[in-house]
């Protein structure tokens, strides 16, 4: 559980330290920090952060709070009372700083599954899926294909395999929703069981813009929570795409265990 409060000068770096000291919000489960970018390069800004800012087009996003990987504040300072319930009580209701969204894409169901697979030849991958389904790709790129099947339903991606073994692996598994509202809301169930996870806001990836957030299961398999916000983007998926990237194992605790209710 954190607490950031991201700045860009040495001012606001005084405030924010000040801030957190006059609330007196110190917590052994909760790390509130005050962290100025001034000078940082691209590669030592959180990516939710950029995120945030290429949304706000780099205008009133900082100050920005993040609560347990949620932006919840962009262009002002919490107040003591606002740090000291993040603090208390995580990210709050309705925290999406960058607006809500539903789905660019329709599809009949409510939810739809999602597995994306390393390929070694994209083209004749295609070409098995199109007689395999008997259906065309929704899209077929170099360095990308998708299928969107109605029945059963289910989105199955293709990507070049850029991993030292022979293609035909997994790279990650997931499941679309149709409104941002469901990924934050999932990503809260996260954040109460303690999982470690990565967030995405408004990011072009896959040749579409989706926000989605990542978790790994106890063996490592990557799986995203996301819905299509722009059904089309230039960007397809380069090499730091976090469709590539190693994710955290996350392990469900007995005592979380004892406390869900669980339906089937």
């Amino acid at each position: 559980m954190s607490v950031q409060l991201y700045v860009s000068n040495d001012d606001d770096l005084r405030l924010a330290n000040a801030l957190i000291a006059d609330a007196d919000v110190e917590r052994a489960d909760r790390d509130v920090t005050a962290i100025d970018l001034y000078g940082s390069s691209l590669d030592g800004v959180p990516a939710l952060v950029l995120a945030v800012l290429r949304v706000k087009k780099g205008q009133g996003a900082l100050p920005l709070t993040i609560v347990d990987e949620i932006p919840v504040l962009a262009g002002e300072f919490p107040t003591i009372d606002d740090l000291q319930q993040f603090v208390a009580d995580g990210a709050p209701e309705g925290a999406a700083i960058v607006g809500r969204a539903d789905s660019a894409v329709e599809f009949a169901t409510e939810t739809r599954m999602h597995v994306s697979m390393f390929v070694d030849d994209i083209d004749a991958t295609v070409r098995f899926y199109e007689v395999f389904f008997g259906v065309a790709p929704k899209r077929h790129q170099p360095d990308y294909a998708k299928f969107e099947l109605a029945e059963p339903p289910l989105v199955l991606t293709f990507n070049p395999d850029r991993k030292p073994t022979p293609g035909g692996a997994v790279n990650h598994f997931g499941v679309q929703v149709k409104s941002s509202d469901t990924v934050l809301a999932i990503q809260r169930r996260f954040a109460d069981a303690g999982f470690l996870t990565d967030a995405e806001l408004e990011t072009p990836c896959c040749y579409s813009v989706q926000t989605k957030v990542w978790v790994g299961d106890p063996d490592g398999n990557r799986w995203e929570v996301y819905v299509v916000t722009d059904a089309d983007a230039d960007e397809g998926c380069g090499p730091d795409c976090a469709c590539y990237a190693e994710i955290s194992p996350n392990r469900v605790s007995d005592e979380y265990s004892s406390k869900m209710q669980v339906s089937i």
